[in-house]
């Protein structure tokens, strides 16, 4: 694979470029990115539908969001989605009327709420996966495997740099000693998650 800048060392000068140049490249990953977030959109409110009628995509979002990164706090979550915690509230008690989600006191302030997920969301979330990957591996049709790799490392890579960009926001201090270092050279993925 070949080397490329790192984010740190594009200027912000580069990024933009002359009409035709990097500028316009950034601006149409923008648009592609769009596109992505209205299809994962639909998906994730299609599968919220299947699991209860009163679930919204945004509380399939926020379950996914636990099982990945949690224990996590009501207010973590509404931080990392940028989201009013009212929503946030109203979705993860669905979550946990639904017996998805749970929550016990955090050993070191009890007033705090930490929320896990569930046996049953996990098998939930394992089925979703299945219907998910279903849908990715129709669009990716006639892709080569040395392309699924660079599209992977890619968007690895630049996920990744959102976790450096604003160190020390508080959405980086509501979970409970769980950091994630980001390997040097990211492994493959033996199955796609959601």
């Amino acid at each position: 694979m070949q080397d490329h800048p790192s984010p740190a060392s594009a200027s912000p000068e580069a990024l933009a470029g002359a009409p035709g140049q990097s500028g316009d490249v950034v601006g149409e990953i923008i648009s592609e990115f769009s596109e992505v977030i209205a299809f994962a959109r639909s998906r994730w409110t299609r599968y919220a539908e299947d699991v209860h009628p009163e679930l919204r995509g945004v509380g399939l979002i926020m379950l996914q969001i636990i099982v990945r990164k949690g224990p996590l706090t009501a207010t973590g979550i509404a931080q990392m989605l940028d989201m009013d915690k009212a929503v946030v509230s109203r979705q993860i008690a669905k979550l946990r009327e639904l017996g998805l989600v749970e929550a016990e006191s955090a050993p070191e302030d009890r007033r705090v709420m930490l929320l896990t997920a569930s046996t049953k969301a996990q098998t939930l979330l394992d089925g979703i996966r299945v219907k998910w990957a279903g849908a990715y591996h129709e669009r990716f049709i006639g892709w080569t495997e040395a392309e699924l790799e660079q599209l992977r490392f890619g968007l690895h890579r630049f996920n990744a740099t959102a976790d450096h960009v604003a160190p020390g926001l508080p959405s980086s201090r509501c979970t409970r000693d769980h950091t994630d270092e980001a390997p040097a050279e990211p492994e493959p993925q033996a199955s796609s998650s959601i």
